[in-house]
């Protein structure tokens, strides 16, 4: 309507009514509709605008009337505690100006944010700012920083086969790639000069650094030696190669690779005689009740194992069953921990233990156990991960009955039976090396010794003071004695900071996992250093994760 306009002074609106317009028929609905087609339309109006200015227009000579505000944009940003992200959160202008780029990077700049800066974000923040609905609200990431990417610890890539897995990998009989399970080809012998071992050396990783520009270290990958066994050798070549030095069968552990040789037998029993061997140990057959085998390689049977012992300072490997006894034992429903028994078999290896399947048997290994389909009424002792039926979230297999007594993960596909059988899952912390036990040891008994004598010197100097003692006697008696009081002092200060370094090797408390990927029976029971959980009800796909000491559920299915 010619007469009516709206007038913008700072971030005040006017409603500006000319001398021609007749005051008398101005209503709320038609400023309502001049208003909504003006340039000023983004305007955020006062409550009652044009009610109140109508009661002006009647009772005041004035043609310039409040009605509004007209707000610019507005940002805000708030940065995180760590100072890794930036958010802004923008307020689409009523009217007024929008942000320009130029001031979002002044903003930036004033809140310390220079790095990690993301343009399309920016970008997004102005073109709200120029086309949002007034009010409405927009929040981006507009900054981020880069967390430092700790490096990779070293690792050992096997360059041959040892006799696990040709015994896994049986000869194709024929064309038609049938396999015969008794054929496992001829035993493998490396010569001299075989690659055996890669060390794949540790890397650095990568810096980061926060939106304030602070950069964050990454912390190197831990180193570890290879260790050339019997037989081995450090490649003259490449000092991260072992390489072969003898004719033999070769034996991965690790780190550590070692040429055994081979001792191969058609079975242990009565006939045979116990065996004891330096190498390594191939039975293509049984062992019988009552024999042992002990071997410093790997031993491998391709058939079963029947109430008999078997050593290894290796990895050991049957292909069939552990089948043994046990002693008789008074079922406790309520022992905790879980009640000892002794088994006619016994199998102990240094390194890993792979079985088709096992009942009634003790079964010993640092590096882990795998079990094909099934265990009951076992008694399991590793440092290493225990799967049953596959690797990882994979596994199929069955965990019935026994005990485990592990320091890290326990992957089934079912864990305990239908009629609630006990079975116990003890998780204790790991072990740790000899060196830090040694080096502990050392440490707190250093810092024993010099505390006891900062105690004893503190002692007589207290003595020395209350004594009536000529000044100068006193002087002279106290002057060594402080020298010798600040020399231990200083001792307890270095010892301390050697205790601190010595923490970052100790072994990490990580966070243990008891998978069942198909069903966790009741009368499961897992036991942890300071705390004990009872499974009361069979439940599907579960995972129990032991963390700090404490157990928690997650039902997954």
């Amino acid at each position: 309507m010619n007469g009516i306009d709206f007038v913008q002074t700072g971030e005040t609106l006017y409603l500006s009514i000319g001398n021609r317009v007749e005051r008398a028929d101005l209503d709320e609905k038609t400023l309502q509709q001049v208003f909504e087609h003006s340039g000023s339309a983004a305007c955020l109006l006062d409550d009652n605008a044009f009610s109140n200015a109508l009661s002006a227009v009647a009772t005041e000579d004035t043609s310039l009337i409040r009605i509004g505000q007209c707000l610019p944009a507005t940002i805000r940003l708030e940065v995180s505690e760590d100072d890794m992200q930036v958010h802004a959160v923008s307020t689409a202008p009523f009217g007024g100006t929008p942000l320009s780029l130029n001031q979002l990077l002044k903003m930036l700049r004033e809140s310390g944010v220079t790095m990690g800066i993301r343009r399309q974000a920016m970008e997004k923040v102005i073109d709200h700012s120029l086309h949002g609905e007034p009010g409405s609200e927009l929040e981006v990431l507009i900054a981020r920083g880069r967390p430092a990417i700790d490096g990779d610890d070293a690792r050992f890539e096997p360059l041959t086969q040892d006799a696990r897995e040709r015994v896994l990998r049986p000869q194709v009989k024929n064309e038609n790639e049938k396999v015969d399970m008794r054929d496992l080809g001829e035993v493998i012998s490396v010569q001299p000069g075989t690659k055996l071992l890669r060390r794949v050396p540790p890397t650095q990783g990568n810096p980061g650094f926060t939106v304030k520009g602070l950069a964050l270290e990454a912390t190197p990958g831990k180193n570890r030696d290879l260790h050339a066994g019997n037989g081995a050798v450090v490649s003259p070549e490449d000092a991260n190669l072992l390489i072969a030095a003898n004719q033999g069968l070769p034996r991965i552990l690790d780190n550590a690779a070692h040429i055994d040789d081979v001792l191969t037998m058609r079975k242990v029993d009565a006939t045979t005689g116990h065996v004891n061997y330096e190498g390594s140990v191939l039975i293509n057959g049984n062992v019988g009740p009552g024999m042992k085998v002990t071997a410093g390689g790997d031993v491998t049977v391709t058939g079963y194992v029947d109430s008999a012992v078997i050593e290894a300072a290796g990895n050991i490997t049957i292909t069939k069953g552990v089948i043994g006894q046990q002693s008789e034992q008074v079922d406790d429903d309520d022992a905790v921990p879980a009640p000892s028994v002794e088994h006619s078999t016994r199998v102990t290896a240094g390194g890993s233990l792979w079985v088709s399947y096992s009942q009634y048997a003790t079964l010993k290994a640092n590096k882990g156990v795998i079990v094909d389909k099934q265990l009951t009424h076992c008694h399991v002792i590793t440092q290493g991960t225990l799967c049953l039926g596959g690797e990882g979230k994979e596994a199929r297999g069955k965990l019935i009955g026994g005990v485990i007594d592990t320091t890290t993960h326990v992957y089934a596909g079912q864990i305990g039976a239908p009629a609630g059988t006990k079975t116990y899952i003890n998780i204790a912390s790991p072990t740790a090396d000899e060196s830090y036990l040694a080096d502990t040891e050392r440490l707190s008994k250093g810092l024993r010794d010099e505390m006891a004598m900062v105690k004893k010197l503190s002692k007589a100097r207290q003595r020395a003071r209350e004594e009536d003692m000529p000044s100068a006697k006193l002087k002279k008696f106290l002057q060594p004695l402080e020298q010798k009081l600040e020399n231990h002092r200083r001792n307890i200060t270095v010892l301390k900071i050697q205790f601190k370094e010595l923490q970052k090797r100790a072994p990490e408390r990580q966070m243990i996992i008891v998978h069942a990927n198909r069903v966790l029976y009741s009368g499961v029971v897992l036991q942890g250093e300071y705390e004990s959980k009872r499974i009361d009800e069979n439940r599907g796909p579960s995972t129990l994760i032991l963390k700090n000491g404490s157990f928690s559920y997650q039902y997954v299915g």
